[in-house]
């Protein structure tokens, strides 16, 4: 197995840590109520997350003693096993050993040691024998004897145990708390900053060398003040920054799996690296990297038999490579498969897009790319499990805009093709340029800009009443920035112009200021409420005056522009306007129901949410819902009745319903099956990305 970081193994272990804590207050609490069944899907769920990391990072014997504990208790929940006093005491002395395994690797780097005795125990339980479980511990006891008089040492290094750590945990929450504080001391430093200028204007009209003495000595320590607090926050900063392979490792089972069920060879080439990003950009990056995976293994790769036929190796390649570049990060997705077909793509886009024929046909392969971007379109005819329907790389556009980021795509047919993803190292600073348009001041995103120019009025080009220059060999629009916020005429552009070429969507304009300032990178604010609906704005920062800058939205800023081009887009506009989907989510769990709202929700979907089947079934009558994702087991009526009911309204006849469930007996998914279940997800393989997924295919978004 390729090393593990030690910020990954430190993680590891802390979060161990937590869920073993947990999971003991959790087995307490169901020996006093069994029936608590929130209580028990916490625990089997913790104890998965266990299992499932350690197998990631190869820990065996902790993933071996999680999986005996997590089979206990699965038969507890299916009524065969027996919430007992031995069974309690059995499952702490197991959790102790679990957490002197996590002790082990902490010291040693593995966790591997003789356990056959707690999984033999297990075992016996989870089969619904009886177990001895004083005999148990007394060879527990004995074991322990044992072995510190094997190590005389042992107890000094456990007298130590609380020096000898080396890193703690601290909640995401706090360190955003002390970013925010950072970010008022800042706003304070420009208050600052802005008194020494005034107190300069003074000292200049008076003379005054006394004041002169102290304007230079404020001045000295206002710099010293904003080293001090620039340099504390940027470590601040990297509180918050994890390794990236947390998010890169897994996707090597992942293509080896998804490739078996396609029935092609694939092996992974995914380098390891140290780079360290945003928690917050982490998040979103295993959706992205997730979408463009499955992209090129399902269209990208071709079967054994084709690559045969094309002279190549039966096996593909899936590679994904990372490096920094200062403050900013490149990862690339490729794959040496079909290509693209670019003939292909200009033929679909011009029977989507009649109004659009003409300008399609003189697209070179760049413009062409910015299709597959574009909800629903595909070039594949076969829709497969994989694929899905109509969700594809419009996700991983959505979200590389979420992170600040842009895409590019390059692709030789036949040859292989290339996803090439740009993003900075945090979202907690943006990067842009500081323009001036009719004595207004805006700061424009730099991962929108691809240069700065500046061109005399004879340099222009006027075609049917649209203004043009000539950059990089192609003729870009050009639109005064102005036109946006105040009365403009257009036509009045004068000599030297300063223009930013700014692209979307594989789209170049020319955005015409008075004046380009300075290159800044600043803590961006949230718009006032006020604000939320002007979309042109995504966010405030301060400048050196303590003066509030209103952060432009370059992709609106394209659409606004866009709109006054001599042709037709409305038809496009209108077509790639994404709709609202209202969706129920029925769960007895607070926490399920809140974690999957928080997830749909922040894909964009209206939420609501209901207690148990009975509490769906009114909210179901009192509203018209898209799609509805229930749970099987709940109070006064599960998902499977729920289920019947709605196939019984004319209203709910044909409408989706995705079965969320912990119990996968082929049974219980045959039920929901001839119910006319539209999909089924299981809790012990629940991701953000697997729901969200199955919405969007079964609403077709």
């Amino acid at each position: 197995m390729a090393k593990v970081s030690s910020d990954i193994t430190e993680s590891f272990l802390s979060e161990v840590s937590e869920l073993l804590e947990e999971a003991r207050k959790d087995v307490l609490a169901l020996k006093a109520d069994p029936k608590d069944k929130d209580t028990l899907s916490r625990l089997l769920r913790n104890l998965h997350t266990i299992k499932g990391n350690s197998r990631m990072l190869g820990h065996s014997t902790i993933e071996k003693l999680s999986h005996a504990v997590e089979d206990i208790y699965k038969g507890v929940k299916d009524g065969q096993v027996k919430n007992s006093d031995r069974l309690v005491r059995l499952v702490f002395f197991v959790a102790d050993k679990i957490a002197e395994c996590a002790a082990a690797v902490r010291k040693k780097g593995t966790d591997e040691m003789n356990v056959d005795l707690y999984l033999q125990s297990c075992d016996k339980l989870a089969a619904g024998e009886l177990v001895d479980i004083d005999s148990i511990a007394e060879q527990i006891r004995r074991e322990k004897e044992d072995k510190f008089q094997g190590d005389e040492d042992e107890e000094d290094e456990d007298d130590q145990q609380i020096s000898d750590i080396q890193s703690i945990r601290i909640k995401l929450s706090r360190i955003n708390e002390i970013i925010s504080s950072f970010d008022t001391m800042i706003t304070r430093e420009f208050r600052l900053k802005h008194q020494l200028d005034q107190l300069r204007v003074i000292e200049e009209e008076t003379d005054n060398h006394e004041l002169s003495k102290i304007r230079k000595q404020f001045e000295s320590d206002i710099f010293a003040l904003e080293t001090s607090i620039f340099s504390v926050q940027s470590q601040v900063f990297d509180l918050r920054m994890l390794p990236i392979g947390i998010v890169l490792r897994p996707f090597e089972n992942t293509i080896a799996l998804e490739s078996m069920q396609l029935g092609k060879a694939v092996r992974a080439n995914i380098p390891e690296t140290e780079v360290a990003i945003d928690k917050v950009i982490l998040e979103q990056l295993n959706d992205i990297l997730m979408h463009l995976v499955r992209n090129a293994l399902d269209h990208g790769i071709e079967t054994p038999e084709e690559r045969r036929a094309a002279g190549k190796d039966e096996q593909g390649v899936i590679s994904i490579t990372c490096k920094r570049e200062t403050k900013h990060i490149e990862l690339t997705v490729s794959d040496d498969g079909r290509g693209i077909d670019f003939e292909k793509i200009r033929a679909k886009a011009s029977r989507l897009y009649v109004e659009r024929a003409d300008e399609i046909k003189d697209m070179g392969e760049k413009e062409l790319s910015q299709f597959l971007f574009m909800s629903g379109f595909s070039t594949k005819d076969k829709v497969t499990e994989l694929s899905g329907r109509g969700v594809g790389l419009d996700v991983v556009w959505t979200n590389v805009e979420k992170i600040k980021g842009r895409v590019r795509l390059e692709s030789t047919f036949g040859k292989g093709t290339s996803f090439i993803l740009h993003f900075p190292l945090s979202l907690s600073t943006l990067q842009g340029l500081f323009v001036m348009s009719n004595q207004d001041k805006f700061l424009i995103p730099s991962q929108h800009i691809v240069d700065v120019i500046y061109r005399k009025k004879s340099e222009y080009v006027t075609l049917q009443n649209q203004t043009y220059i000539k950059f990089e060999g192609q003729l870009v629009p050009v639109f005064s920035l102005s036109t946006l916020f105040k009365d403009h005429k257009g036509g009045s552009i004068t000599d030297a112009d300063s223009i930013l070429i700014a692209e979307y969507m594989e789209q170049r304009i020319g955005i015409v200021v008075e004046q380009v300032q300075q290159y800044v990178s600043l803590v961006v604010k949230p718009l006032p409420p006020a604000f939320k609906n002007f979309t042109i704005l995504q966010g405030i920062v301060f400048d050196e005056h303590y003066d509030i800058v209103p952060i432009l939205h370059v992709p609106e800023i394209l659409k606004k522009f866009k709109s006054l081009r001599g042709y037709d887009i409305k038809k496009y506009e209108a077509a790639t306007k994404p709709r609202t989907v209202r969706v129920l989510v029925v769960d007895d769990s607070d926490t399920t129901r809140q974690i999957e709202k928080s997830i749909l929700e922040g894909s964009g979907f209206s939420v609501d949410t209901a207690v148990d089947g009975i509490d769906g079934l009114e909210k179901l009558k009192a509203k018209q819902y898209d799609i509805i994702v229930t749970d099987k087991d709940m109070p006064r009526m599960n998902g499977l009745v729920l289920l019947d009911n709605l196939r019984h309204m004319e209203k709910y006849a044909t409408v989706p319903v995705i079965a969320v469930s912990a119990d996968l007996n082929p049974t219980v998914v045959d039920q929901f099956k001839k119910s006319g279940v539209s999909a089924f997800i299981a809790k012990g393989d629940f991701k953000r990305g697997n729901l969200i997924n199955a919405v969007k295919e079964l609403v077709n978004e």
